[in-house]
């Protein structure tokens, strides 16, 4: 084996057959990751396994033959593309695209369930400090059930507000209620 494609060289320790320590000359680290074990005269991986204590080796005589294994069997090799969450049954509309169809720079997704979560709050939990936020909550329920849209919130991997009945109608008579002062 030449040794231009080598990174770092390591020097392993074992016992002879006789009990002697005696010093191991192994080859560097290729690219992918192999070095040469000389006492079994094969080429090995060292598989660092995420959440396990120690680490797996895998042998073969030829660094293409270990380069197939890994790739090919005990690599990981899952789909990285996923969409961002599960998709919303039909004629359900989430907070996220209920606050680009409004159009109202102040409502985000994060700000639409913080109000609807403080409305569906019951009023003794919030002290004097924090009913101005439940009222807020209020006007925001208050406005969706003027336009007519239902909201309610269900269970898809985690608990998501999610509007029904939304249409471009609906959407500005909320526009204009919600933006109304009182």
């Amino acid at each position: 084996m030449k040794d231009k494609h080598l990174y770092q060289r390591r020097i392993g320790k074992y016992k002879d057959k006789e009990g002697y320590k005696s010093k191991l000359n192994y080859k560097g680290y290729t690219e992918d990751g192999f070095y040469y074990r000389s006492t079994t005269k094969e080429w090995v991986w060292k598989q660092n396994i995420k959440g396990e204590t120690e680490d797996k080796l895998h042998t073969a005589k030829t660094i293409s033959e270990l380069r197939e294994k890994k790739n090919n069997h005990l690599k990981g090799r899952g789909s990285h593309k996923r969409s961002k969450g599960t998709p919303l049954p039909h004629g359900l509309v989430s907070t996220e695209e209920f606050a680009k169809l409004t159009k109202i720079e102040k409502l985000s997704k994060e700000y639409i369930s913080r109000l609807l979560k403080r409305a569906s709050t019951s009023s003794n939990e919030y002290d004097e400090r924090g009913m101005e936020r439940k009222k807020r909550g209020m006007k925001f329920v208050n406005c969706l059930k003027k336009a007519s849209i239902e909201y309610e919130q269900i269970v898809q991997r985690r608990k998501v507000w999610v509007f029904k009945n939304v249409n471009n109608e609906k959407i500005e008579l909320f526009k204009k209620t919600w933006l109304a002062k009182i």
